[in-house]
């Protein structure tokens, strides 16, 4: 499975208008925990860096080393 960041057509609806409500002018790490507590219920989470750069958006239950190119992350 692709991280779904980076296929943003396999990103479905309701997930998406989440996505777009980020606030770039708030503080970008209480908009992704904000963001991931409402996707969480659809069936979604993601992760983020330190940079507040997500990634790893995957259907909870997916662990982030099934992803394409993740899968060496605890090697």
């Amino acid at each position: 499975m692709k991280d779904l960041f980076e296929t943003p057509e396999l990103i479905p609806d309701n997930v998406q208008s989440v996505l777009e409500t980020f606030d770039e002018d708030a503080d970008p790490y209480h908009e992704l925990a904000r963001i991931v507590n409402e996707i969480e219920p659809m069936g979604f989470t993601f992760d983020y860096y330190l940079d507040a750069e997500p990634y790893g958006l995957r259907p909870i239950g997916v662990e982030l080393v099934e992803l394409e190119g993740w899968e060496h992350i605890n090697d």
